[in-house]
């Protein structure tokens, strides 16, 4: 079966791409849910991608508009396909669940902006042509009974009998639509001159691996256009050279951004060169404040004259203000601002050879954004603002986009954590907020460097994975044709090392949870993770204390790390001070949540769980489970100053030793400790169990676990077990979450605060 396309539609429309899936022997009853899926994330999709977008200004659309216009029709009255459900997803509303192909054609249109549509091929009589309606041609509508008649010179789909589909894609006939009965289809994708073959061949393509996935399939696929204007073995997908075309951003449309590379090619023309490789700033602005507060400095006239004190920085500029035969200007010098003045007949541009003043090249040429160099020399202003009066500047990146508008700022939180670098020079406080995050990893590094442990660094790709309970995220790798994991944990590479006679040592790097994301999680984050033999929990908890008091006076002068909020967002004051309070975790149930677990069933325990925590979980939970319900449900977020909660139950840590107290191993208790601070977990640590006999058995568990679907379970690691029978030394370790570390020293809510990038939804 061939689409014929009349050779005056190519004249009319030289620019149209038409590309035709045939698809036969489809399953159109099928993973009806599962396509429907796609379709639903495509209409979110696009909702974000057009939210603020008016879509009369979108070029693929003002194609149709045109196209529609040619035959008589109002784009406010008559939209293709493509706009319609657009309009649609921008709104909120969902698209009828018709069909799988019906949904995965309509995904395509969503997510590439193009029309499309779809014909039964058995209801269709003959063959079906493209072409220009006569005004005689009849059409019976989706849904409608009555026939109606095609206007003339639009152009419309038909079959030997009656027309298929009317102006183009606008409205589909009756007898040819897609059912779930459908066998047999021709898809069609249409684009005119804002859509190129590469986007059309890339639609067309993920069209048919979603329908051999979800409706199975033979297919044939053809891209039509004016230089292939008939189906045949020629215009096949496959046959076809399309041309890779990378799509230019829409940001390269906008009027700033022509107007500064106008800019840009005009002074290149100068001969300067807007891009040179070095200039060495001799001052940072933040320094010359600090070292200038409260001192007299020198006059606009004596910095003039070169009486006053000289200086050499380089920024990025803030503000621009012509005032007379001066200019003022604010540049950003990493997180400091500092006033620069140029001068009509004292300021001269690197570069500059007579074409044009020096200062009309400043006012004309340079834009807020740009980077510049100053040379010149300092003088107060009236009202006492320090300034550099500018005898000397040199352009050292032209920027070809504008910064945000200095009142509105970046609003959306999501625009900010995405594009960083906007944040940064926008909200200059971040960036202390970041800085204090390398502040504090480099003080974590000498407390350690200063007790003795080594720094190392082990894989983050792994055959095995292990050391928690998190389901991971795996990669493959090509070289050995195999699946590999990204590790959840660090302990069980240090253990090994520990093994090998490497008594102390640490890491602090990333690890990867395939988990949620929300307030105090991200997917990839930094752990430190630490081991030490001949050392026990008791141990650990003296060491982390001392760490986190001496990190506090490191930043702050101080234990008092000042007002933090919990989680319910009342204000405490925090002191890290050691000692820091010690209990078990049955003693924090009972101090806390007024519960004492030594008296209560485990049916009388998940009465008091059941409120607020999932029956599923609570059905075959054991008891040392349900005693950790019970303190994250009742005692956590009382955990305000510093704590130790000790003395877990076995269950919730495979890779712990049991308890030294006789009674508290038979019940069966390990020698493990979380910290907690503002009700948030900080810390965990263990003695470690370098039982192989017991380890094995736990992990076997695990390995059960995991065979039995829970995706957070642990598989096997026979060669850990391996090292571990090699013997193990007492081991104290532990582990800290730097994120979380630097939320509460940065006083931030959110764990993104504390990221550079942080992993990010598409819809933010």
């Amino acid at each position: 079966m061939a689409i014929k396309i009349d050779p005056e539609i190519w004249q009319r429309y030289p620019h149209l791409k038409i590309g035709v899936l045939i698809a036969r022997h489809i399953n159109n009853e099928g993973n009806g849910d599962e396509a429907l899926q796609v379709l639903r994330k495509s209409e979110l999709d696009a909702k974000n991608r057009y939210a603020q977008a008016e879509l009369g200004e979108v070029g693929k659309l003002i194609d149709w508009r045109e196209a529609f216009r040619s035959f008589g029709y109002k784009p406010s009255s008559t939209r293709c396909s493509a706009e319609a459900l657009l309009r649609r997803a921008v709104k909120g509303k969902e698209l009828p669940d018709i069909s799988p192909i019906v949904n995965l054609y309509n995904h395509i249109s969503l997510k590439y902006t193009l029309p499309a549509g779809a014909d039964d091929l058995d209801q269709v009589e003959g063959q079906v042509c493209l072409t220009l309606a006569k005004g005689d041609e009849s059409f019976v509508a989706i849904g409608s009974g009555e026939k109606e008649i095609a206007k003339p010179g639009e152009v419309i789909y038909r079959d030997d009998v009656e027309v298929t589909c009317k102006a183009w894609n606008w409205r589909e006939c009756d007898k040819t639509k897609i059912t779930p009965k459908t066998k047999n289809a021709a898809l069609v994708i249409e684009g005119l001159e804002h859509t190129s073959l590469h986007e059309m061949a890339a639609a067309l393509k993920e069209l048919q691996t979603l329908l051999a996935q979800f409706c199975g399939g033979e297919f044939e696929i053809y891209l039509l256009d004016a230089d292939h204007p008939e189906m045949e073995e020629k215009s096949r997908l496959e046959n076809r050279t399309i041309p890779i075309e990378i799509p230019k951003p829409e940001y390269q449309k906008h009027e700033a951004y022509q107007t500064r590379l106008a800019k840009l090619k005009e002074i290149q023309e100068m001969g300067i060169d807007p891009y040179p490789p070095k200039f060495e700033p001799t001052n940072s602005v933040h320094d010359l404040i600090s070292k200038y507060e409260g001192q007299e400095v020198g006059t606009f006239d004596e910095a003039a004259a070169g009486k006053t004190d000289s200086a050499q920085m380089a920024g990025r500029i803030l503000l621009f203000r012509a005032m007379g035969t001066n200019i003022f200007s604010t540049i950003l010098d990493e997180m400091s601002k500092i006033q620069v003045l140029f001068n009509k007949e004292h300021s001269k541009v690197v570069g500059l050879e007579g074409q044009m003043a020096p200062i009309k090249f400043i006012e004309k040429k340079l834009d807020l954004g740009d980077i510049i160099g100053v040379k010149g020399h300092l003088f107060r202003t009236q009202k006492g603002e320090l300034t550099l009066f500018v005898k000397e500047v040199t352009l050292l990146c032209k920027t070809l986009l504008p910064l945000p508008d200095k009142h509105k700022g970046i609003a959306d939180k999501g625009t900010r954590y995405r594009k960083r670098w906007l944040d940064l020079i926008i909200h200059p406080e971040v960036g202390k907020q970041l800085r204090l995050r390398s502040h504090l990893v480099a003080s974590i590094r000498k407390y350690f460097e200063s007790h003795g442990f080594l720094e190392v660094e082990t894989p983050t790709l792994q055959n095995i994975y292990g050391g928690a309970t998190a389901k991971p995220f795996i990669t493959h790798h090509n070289a050995l044709s195999q699946d590999m994991f990204c590790r959840i944990a660090i302990e069980i590479s240090l253990k090994k090392l520990v093994v090998g006679g490497m008594h102390r040592v640490y890491e602090i790097g990333k690890v990867f949870r395939n988990e949620g994301i929300d307030r105090t999680h991200n997917p990839e984050f930094t752990m430190l993770e630490a081991y030490a033999a001949y050392w026990d929990y008791n141990d650990v908890m003296t060491f982390t204390e001392n760490l986190y008091e001496k990190l506090a006076l490191d930043i702050f002068g101080n234990t008092n790390i000042g007002n933090r909020e919990d989680k319910k967002g009342q204000l405490h004051e925090i002191d890290l001070k050691t000692p820091w309070t010690r209990m078990t975790m049955k003693e924090a149930i009972r101090n806390y949540g007024k519960i004492d677990v030594e008296n209560l069933s485990d049916d009388e325990m998940k009465e008091r769980l059941a409120p607020t925590v999932d029956p599923k979980e609570l059905a075959n939970a054991p008891r040392g489970i349900l005693i950790s319900m019970l303190f994250e449900e009742f005692a956590e977020e009382y955990l305000i100053q510093p704590h130790h909660i000790t003395d877990h139950p076995i269950e919730t840590t495979p890779l712990c030793k049991l308890h030294r107290d006789p009674k508290d191993r038979a019940e069966g208790i390990v020698e493990r400790f979380e910290s907690f601070i503002l009700g948030m977990e900080c810390c965990n640590a263990y003695t470690e169990l370098n039982d192989p006999v017991l380890q094995r058995t736990l992990l076997e568990q695990q390995a059960m676990q995991l065979g039995g679907g829970d995706e957070e379970a642990n598989p096997m690691d026979e060669e850990f077990i391996e090292a571990i029978c090699q013997g193990m030394p007492p081991t104290g370790g532990f582990g800290i979450g730097i994120d979380r570390l630097c939320m509460l020293f940065a006083d931030v809510h959110s764990i993104r605060d504390v990221l550079f990038f942080p992993v990010m939804r598409p819809e933010e």
